[in-house]
């Protein structure tokens, strides 16, 4: 059970760090338009059920696809076998300013075992995002996001759990058709003492 336990305090943080990054601006893509993003990121956080203090690496990619008039569509996948997916609503699309909100879910499933017994486990992300972003030129963009995610872990070894987390995202765009994201991300428990940040740096393209 304890074996069990620390998988899951571990793999909540893996998972936590699949769902913050931003990769966009607030912007949405036009109807047919896409891009690709391919990053690496660090996360480190503060001890969790009484582990100690986290720091790792991450890969991740990005798609994202304009599909109809103020929405957009996105797809995110990061190495340890995480995967999100969301849609964005534009609410404000000036010539400078952009303001968009959306929904998003990311899921992990995972397989632990101890004393002999397989449990099956995995956790769900429930995301509602707010995205701001300003064009310094057509080239820069500076953008941010907060989101709010409502986190369950269930596992057959015991019962479900919710927590509820708020992250808040500043970043820089800079390129047009193709170019990179520089961002960084502070996150918070609302409903304990969980505390974590998050770098991420990607190369986009669109066609």
């Amino acid at each position: 059970m304890k074996k069990i336990i620390l998988y899951l305090s571990v793999s909540f943080i893996f998972a936590n760090c699949a769902s913050v990054s931003t990769l966009q601006t607030a912007r949405v893509l036009e109807e047919g338009d896409s891009f690709h993003a391919i990053g690496m990121g660090f996360y480190s956080s503060d001890d969790f059920i009484g582990g100690s203090d986290i720091s790792l690496p991450l890969i991740e990619y990005a798609y994202r696809r304009g599909i109809w008039k103020d929405f957009d569509f996105g797809v995110k996948i990061a190495i340890i076998g995480t995967a999100n997916v969301d849609v964005k609503y534009n609410l404000i699309n000036g010539e400078k300013f952009a303001l968009a909100t959306g929904l998003g879910l990311g899921y992990l499933s995972f397989e632990s075992e101890s004393n002999g017994e397989t449990a099956e486990s995995s956790i769900i992300d429930l995301m509602i995002p707010l995205y701001a972003s300003y064009d310094v030129s057509k080239m820069t963009s500076l953008y941010g996001a907060t989101k709010y995610m409502l986190r369950t872990v269930s596992s057959d070894a015991s019962s479900s759990a919710d927590g509820s987390l708020l992250s808040n995202t500043l970043g820089i765009k800079i390129g047009e058709k193709a170019g990179v994201f520089m961002e960084g991300s502070l996150i918070t428990g609302l409903d304990n003492d969980f505390s974590g940040t998050q770098f991420n740096g990607a190369y986009f393209f669109r066609f």
